[in-house]
């Protein structure tokens, strides 16, 4: 990305081609604040909006995850939580199953968006053995002494 990403600014028809969204679907999720421009929104008829480098990036997680056959309106309530997020967008992984939209935290910890916030538990059932087996081995050492 420029270095000064930050402060470019993109047209409708700019963001437009560079993710592959119509302008009228745009506009649609503008209105309905879904994802609106953070640098200029529609001020009436023939106004401008200007989009940032961030609102393509959220723009492009949006149109990913209306490929996986999610409803518009679990993406919405997705989209409220995601926002919330303490950490910066940046960070996130998004991973869907096509009912609903997690953000992997780290390696053992999912986040479910659509359901504020609960975490779903990854247990490495391989790992526990590993870790048992190691303590056995241990407890045994012990006794053994």
């Amino acid at each position: 990305m420029p270095q000064n990403s930050k402060f470019t600014s993109f047209t409708t028809t700019e963001v437009s081609r560079i993710v592959g969204a119509s302008r009228r679907q745009l506009a649609y999720w503008d209105k309905t604040s879904l994802l609106s421009p953070s640098l200029r929104a529609a001020s009436g008829r023939g106004s401008r909006r200007l989009y940032s480098v961030q609102d393509i990036v959220e723009l492009k997680i949006l149109l990913g995850l209306l490929k996986s056959s999610l409803s518009l309106q679990r993406i919405r309530t997705s989209f409220r939580f995601i926002r919330e997020w303490p950490e910066p967008l940046s960070s996130l992984i998004i991973l869907t199953d096509g009912e609903t939209i997690y953000l992997y935290q780290d390696e053992n910890l999912l986040v479910d968006t659509l359901k504020h916030g609960q975490t779903v538990l990854r247990i490495a059932v391989q790992d526990l053995i590993t870790e048992v087996q190691e303590r056995v081995s241990e407890f045994f050492a012990g006794k053994a002494q």
